[in-house]
């Protein structure tokens, strides 16, 4: 079993593990976790690596993840969007998949935890997969029989910083940027993502 936080567009080493074969668990009793990819995704620019974090309702420091609702006092969608689409309107797959990817943005979710699912659906429905994906009934800090990745893919871990290259359009001014979101992967490999990410090896 392998056990994941939920994630927003998840990174690309997160995505290795959803197709592993393995009987996937998204925790769904914890509580929300700052600076981690729960709510924020890591694409690829001109500039470099840019993290986009959607803006969340600060209802303490102990909110249940699947109660944390998404804030909307600042159009944080549109501006998402447009750094995407800046981004990737160039890459070889973008007119492919951009209407998949913009209408989950788009959408205004209440929960992070709904968005995130959504974003996962997406992502396995472009690659033509399908996953069952299921969710914890109880919180358990060590639990048994299971590769515990929760706090170990994070944005703050640098273990994953050794991926193999596929393009990336500004690689050649900023180097490879490694284990980007999905999205980064998607619009540059198009299908050929399922394969890179069948390979990886951890």
């Amino acid at each position: 079993m392998v056990l994941l936080s939920t994630a927003y567009f998840p990174p690309i080493e997160y995505m290795h593990y959803v197709l592993s074969g393995g009987q996937i668990f998204i925790e769904a009793h914890e509580n929300f976790i700052k600076q981690t990819y729960r709510n924020r995704c890591c694409i690829v620019t001109a500039n470099g690596a840019l993290d986009l974090s959607v803006p969340l309702i600060n209802e303490g420091n102990k909110t249940l993840i699947t109660e944390k609702k998404i804030s909307y006092s600042e159009n944080w969608q549109v501006k998402h969007w447009r750094a995407i689409e800046s981004t990737y309107n160039n890459s070889p797959y973008f007119e492919f998949f951009e209407e998949e990817i913009k209408s989950v943005i788009l959408k205004e979710h209440e929960f992070l935890f709904e968005l995130n699912k959504q974003s996962m659906k997406s992502m396995l429905d472009i690659l033509r997969v399908k996953v069952d994906i299921g969710y914890t009934t109880e919180y358990l800090a060590t639990p048994q029989n299971s590769i515990d990745l929760r706090s170990s893919i994070s944005p703050k871990e640098i273990s994953r910083n050794d991926l193999p290259a596929y393009y990336q359009p500004f690689s050649g001014r900023t180097g490879f940027v490694s284990n980007a979101s999905m999205l980064d992967l998607l619009f540059n490999e198009g299908l050929e993502a399922l394969t890179y990410l069948k390979k990886l090896s951890f």
